[in-house]
């Protein structure tokens, strides 16, 4: 056992593989000296715990699990919060159908309610046996006594808690390498890893106000007229995004503005800036015939084709500097902001399955299931390259992730629309140091739309990806309407687009709330958002609740979605505090907000600070902030004072400040920040 870090161990079995995200996708250097400030912790279990053998099939490790015990983690993972006692196995694919461990971001990470964290160093579509296998050797398990039973539901139940070890089975590898994350607290371990990982993501504050998708079939001149829009009906918006549409071709991709519909591409884009937008771009990674560097990328990528685009081996330098290089000369320095890195997973549960095979060559000798986990990673690599090579300061979206990702300035996404699903996703996706947006897309209803909509308030992104509808959506729900210009009444539309603006004017509120829970994340380690068994895992209560979520230090969220009334919460220790009317609770509360109003609980003794809601960020412009107090001995509330857009942060001594329930502050917190209320509950 190898100790790396205070509290992080590696350890190696039998020969592993080259192919692996340690070894391929891990580009930042761990934060050493947070990882020595974090609480001393011993090794969950020593080497001498641990089985590994090799066989024909792969290999395969045997990990002690205790009773009690409750596991974690595994990436995005939109079926379910909880693993013990499950199989999962981790496939990347876009639509999984069933709760078997596909999905867009899957990590082959661990965490356990006893205070560690496991990390086994494979791009193989590893199975997980959690806890629920009993080994032939094991001690024997005294069988419950019972009548016949005659139902399949009670033949094939399984038995909630560990009576096993967890059993990782890697297939073809002849060897791995995993690493140890202690604790002492779930927490702690979960910090340790995105450390090791070299932080968390920090986007830039501009990054954490409202996007806004246009529809994909939009020309230039329909582009501008809708941003107008947008500035005109004061809805707030930083980043304005367009679709394929952009591209000369799209499916695959040529990288280069279309002529035909946006033949003036720096003029639309000197436009959108005027107006004080930021621009984000859709594409996926596979290159066109016509695409500029594309006979120059051919002799590094994979094959076979997609959508008959080449598909290119970023484990390769030659082919990351090519994709690098002409997105920098080409755009980033030219004005774009950001990009929306689609189809960078896998489909194979759709009518027709689009991406490449996992028995796919490619010439650094990675096959298609290796290629497949973590060309997410690689792609988010080389764009962000791209984005630093011109100055800027990203934050994107992606559909495919894996091990090492958190210092990613990426976003997750799916085309799938469950809005519980939706939600869960923000609960999970936080243990393997990930970030994903319930974005809205189309709504069955006006409620549904509004709920949807106040599900992103406290969550990685607040995105309208409107790419399918021509019209705003307060003006009609429905597609095929929408379409034909066929809108709801007037004051339908007056209501929708006032609840449309004031929960959007929400989300900017929380920006410096926000903005330094993002900082923590970079910093220390800590999620911005987390399952409430994250930080209170010794509460069995809280340990399935996959609906509500922490954000940040103080605040617990719990969206509602269409055709809800009321919600029972249990609540973590200690007293709650309602956000709009401060009303306190303990161990639980019952919820039934007004369709307007989004259920947040905090912490007693909180400074929460609120900015006055803005249209857009402006590099480095000053926040005033009214403070809602709650509680007789409320404890300061961080701020993170930099300049919000630039690298300075990477160099500099992290600029925190704090404001107190007074209204006074620290010197670093007035660079950016003035205090003009005060509100106590």
């Amino acid at each position: 056992m190898e100790q790396l870090f205070p509290g992080v161990a590696r350890l190696a079995f039998g020969t592993p593989e080259s192919d692996t995200p340690s070894k391929q996708v891990y580009v930042r250097a761990p934060r050493g000296e947070a990882l020595a400030a974090l609480p001393a912790a011993a090794a969950p279990f020593d080497a001498g715990q641990i089985r590994f053998s090799v066989s024909a099939r792969g290999c395969r490790l045997e990990l002690p699990l205790s009773p009690g015990e409750d596991i974690y983690g595994f990436g995005l993972n939109l079926k379910r919060l909880r693993h013990t006692g499950r199989k999962r196995t981790l496939r990347v694919n876009s639509d999984p159908a069933v709760d078997t461990g596909d999905s867009h971001a899957p990590c082959p990470l661990y965490f356990s309610t006893a205070g560690y964290g496991v990390l086994v160093d494979t791009a193989r579509y590893a199975t997980f046996y959690c806890g629920g296998n009993e080994l032939l050797n094991a001690r024997k398990q005294t069988d419950e006594a019972g009548g016949i039973r005659l139902t399949e539901a009670e033949l094939y139940a399984g038995k909630e808690g560990v009576s096993a070890p967890m059993v990782v089975d890697i297939p073809a590898a002849q060897g791995v390498e995993i690493y140890l994350f202690s604790g002492p607290a779930l927490l702690d371990a979960v910090r340790r890893y995105v450390l090791f990982c070299g932080g968390g993501a920090f986007p830039p504050e501009w990054g954490l106000g409202c996007q806004y998708r246009a529809c994909g079939a939009f020309e230039a001149g329909e582009a501008l007229s809708l941003a107008a829009e947008l500035r005109e009906k004061h809805i707030p918006c930083d980043v304005f995004g367009l679709e394929p549409g952009w591209q000369s071709h799209a499916y695959s991709c040529t990288f280069s503005w279309s002529p035909e519909r946006f033949p003036e591409p720096e003029a639309l884009v000197n436009r959108l800036r005027e107006q004080h937008f930021r621009i984000n771009l859709w594409e996926h990674a596979f290159t066109h015939p016509d695409a500029p560097f594309y006979e120059e990328l051919r002799p590094y990528s994979g094959d076979f084709k997609v959508w008959n685009g080449l598909v290119p081996d970023f484990t390769l330098a030659p082919a990351r500097e090519t994709f690098r290089r002409h997105h920098a000369e080409r755009l980033t320095r030219r004005g774009i902001d950001a990009f929306k890195l689609d189809e960078c997973d896998n489909s194979d549960f759709i009518s027709s399955p689009w991406s490449f095979p996992e028995c796919s060559r490619f010439p650094s000798g990675h096959d298609g299931e290796t290629m497949h986990s973590m060309f997410g990673t690689h792609y988010m690599n080389v764009v962000d390259g791209a984005c630093r090579d011109a100055g800027v300061r990203t934050y994107g979206l992606v559909r495919n992730a894996h091990a090492f990702a958190p210092p990613q300035p990426f976003v997750l996404y799916s085309d799938l629309y469950d809005h519980a699903e939706f939600i869960r996703g923000v609960t999970t996706s936080g243990f393997s140091g990930l970030l994903w947006t319930p974005e809205f897309r189309h709504a069955a209803s006006p409620e549904d739309y509004i709920r949807r909509l106040q599900t992103m308030v406290l969550s990685p992104l607040m995105l309208l990806n409107i790419w399918m509808m021509p019209n705003p959506p307060w003006r009609q729900l429905v597609r095929e309407r929408n379409v034909r210009n066929e809108f709801y009444p007037p004051e339908e539309q007056a209501r929708l687009e006032v609840l449309t603006r004031e929960t959007l004017q929400l989300r900017m509120r929380f920006l410096p709330y926000l903005y330094a829970a993002f900082a923590a994340y970079r910093f220390e380690g800590t999620p911005p958002f987390r399952a409430l068994a994250m930080d209170y895992p010794e509460d069995e209560r809280l340990r399935d609740v996959d609906f509500a979520w922490l954000a940040g230090e103080r605040l617990l969220v719990a969206p509602f979605r269409a055709g809800m009334t009321e919600l029972v919460l249990p609540l973590p220790p200690g007293v709650w505090r309602d956000f709009h009317t401060g009303e306190r609770h303990e161990a639980e509360v019952r919820l039934a907000p007004a369709i307007g109003e989004l259920p947040i609980l905090v912490k007693e003794n909180s400074v929460i600070p609120l900015a006055d809601p803005v249209e857009y960020i402006e590099d480095g412009m000053q926040h005033r902030l009214t403070l809602r107090v709650y509680g007789s001995a409320p404890e300061p509330a961080r701020l993170f004072a930099d300049d919000g857009f630039s690298f300075g942060y990477e160099n500099e001594a992290p600029a925190w400040g704090e404001v107190r329930a007074d209204g006074s502050m620290s010197e670093s917190a007035k660079r950016r920040y003035a205090v003009k209320a005060v509100e106590r509950f």
